[in-house]
């Protein structure tokens, strides 16, 4: 037997002990073949090197594929081990951050939280900065805290607690109704009593029932397009399709350009218990990227009143 390698004893070449696994796995050189995208010529001939190395065969040669004997399933099985500390080691390395990883924070939040109220501000973040980067990843489906495709922390819209993680919050959830300028100009001065006369715009969350009842009008019929998502609502009240009922917070740069009024003369809120949160899997140190990005969004939360104005 000959030596393999340089000052490690005896070490075969590593693809052919992977194709050796394989065929001893699947029982023929065919099937080995198709994982490892070779032929099977080329699979052969490694594990037939490997048994002329070792001066023994490995295997039975079946009518139909190869059976490892004795002195492979005892080769085999130890082999396995140290393939598999090899692919966990693997694994472990390519986890580990880069330094270009190092400063980059993954921030889940819903699609319409992204766009109307966190992107507009993250310049101001980055210019402050540059050493972290955020990157929003804009999904409607919470994302895990921790673990494979886990991300650093996430800002939900609910109410604690919320199970297996830390949470701060941030934003209240109230809802105003507002639509179009052009809208109003063909009407009188609207109240409660009488907005229903124009299309109410519907989201997911489907809050107008209930705004009606806390105004003392249960049981108002409601009319008007639905959106599953609250951004497309909002985009329709813009483009004048009717009244929308959405978290203020949404519309407070509309509602400052104009794009959007308030619907009423004296805009009556939904408020509700739950709000928007910043959650992580565990408490964060402070002085940490993730605690420095937690703490920005804590002091624009503190910007932004209840009515979604900014003092």
């Amino acid at each position: 037997m000959r030596r393999w390698g340089t000052g490690r004893g005896l070490l075969p070449t590593l693809n052919h002990l992977i194709a050796l696994e394989a065929t001893a796995r699947l029982g023929s050189f065919r099937a080995a073949a198709e994982e490892m995208s070779l032929t099977q010529g080329a699979v052969a001939q490694q594990v037939r090197a490997l048994e002329k190395e070792f001066g023994c065969l490995l295997f039975e040669r079946l009518p139909r594929g190869l059976s490892a004997n004795r002195q492979g399933r005892e080769y085999i099985t130890r082999l396995r081990l140290a393939l598999g500390i090899i692919d966990e080691a693997t694994r472990e390395l390519l986890q580990q951050e880069t330094p270009e990883e190092a400063g980059r924070l993954i921030v889940s939040t819903t699609s319409t939280f992204a766009s109307r109220w966190l992107i507009p501000r993250l310049p101001e973040f980055s210019r402050a900065n540059p050493d972290i980067a955020v990157m929003i990843d804009a999904c409607d489906t919470a994302r895990p805290l921790s673990g494979k495709g886990g991300v650093d922390m996430a800002i939900r819209w609910g109410a604690p607690p919320f199970a297996e993680s830390h949470a701060r919050f941030l934003l209240p959830a109230s809802s105003i109704p507002v639509c179009a300028p052009a809208l109003l100009s063909r009407r009188g001065v609207l109240s409660p009593d009488n907005l229903d006369v124009l299309p109410l715009i519907s989201d997911s969350h489907k809050n107008w029932q209930r705004w009606f009842e806390s105004c003392g009008r249960p049981g108002v019929k409601i009319s008007g397009p639905v959106f599953s998502q609250t951004s497309h609502a909002i985009e329709a009240a813009e483009q004048g399709m009717g009244v929308a009922l959405v978290p203020s917070l949404f519309v407070e740069a509309a509602l400052q350009t104009g794009t959007l009024v308030h619907a009423l003369k004296h805009p009556h809120r939904l408020d509700t218990e739950a709000g928007f949160y910043i959650i992580t899997a565990q408490p964060i140190e402070p002085e940490s990227a993730c605690g420095r990005v937690i703490d920005w969004l804590l002091t624009q939360g503190r910007l932004v009143d209840p009515a979604g104005f900014i003092p």
